[in-house]
């Protein structure tokens, strides 16, 4: 008899409801592990964008860390997809397109698109509820805002 080889799990318990800073956290993660590779230039960029969000600017160091450690956490316990997915459920309509703009400009931080990371954006667009045509124009501002 043999024994089994365990293999390290996520937990399939759900994500849980997400507020919007933490949803804003979540998705600025996914969008710098979009290629399951995080560049320095990806991690400064996220780090400016944390700071430069109105919603982030009064609040402490501090409390804006335990909150991205929480995230990231999360990200690990169940994996990126449904973290995404809540994420995407808990930012108000008024938000979705800033949003989605934010999490592209991250994705190309680094002045490159790979493959994985194409897919992250499109799969956003998706679970944000955005309709083909406003996804394509945003994403075609952010390449040109990186281009340069």
């Amino acid at each position: 008899m043999t024994k089994k080889q365990q293999t390290p799990t996520r937990q399939t318990d759900t994500v849980g409801r997400l507020d919007v800073d933490s949803a804003l956290l979540a998705l600025l993660i996914g969008a710098m592990n979009a290629n399951d590779h995080v560049s320095p230039e990806e991690g400064a960029r996220a780090h400016h964008i944390i700071w430069s969000m109105r919603r982030f600017r009064r609040k402490s160091g501090e409390t804006v860390d335990r909150a991205v450690d929480r995230m990231r956490q999360l990200v690990e316990r169940h994996g990126a997809s449904p973290v995404i997915t809540a994420a995407a459920k808990a930012i108000p309509a008024r938000l979705r397109q800033s949003v989605y703009a934010v999490a592209t400009d991250l994705v190309l931080a680094d002045g490159k698109m790979e493959p994985a990371e194409r897919r992250f954006p499109d799969d956003l667009g998706t679970k944000l509820g955005l309709d083909r045509n406003t996804s394509r124009n945003i994403a075609d501002v952010m390449l040109i805002k990186n281009g340069a």
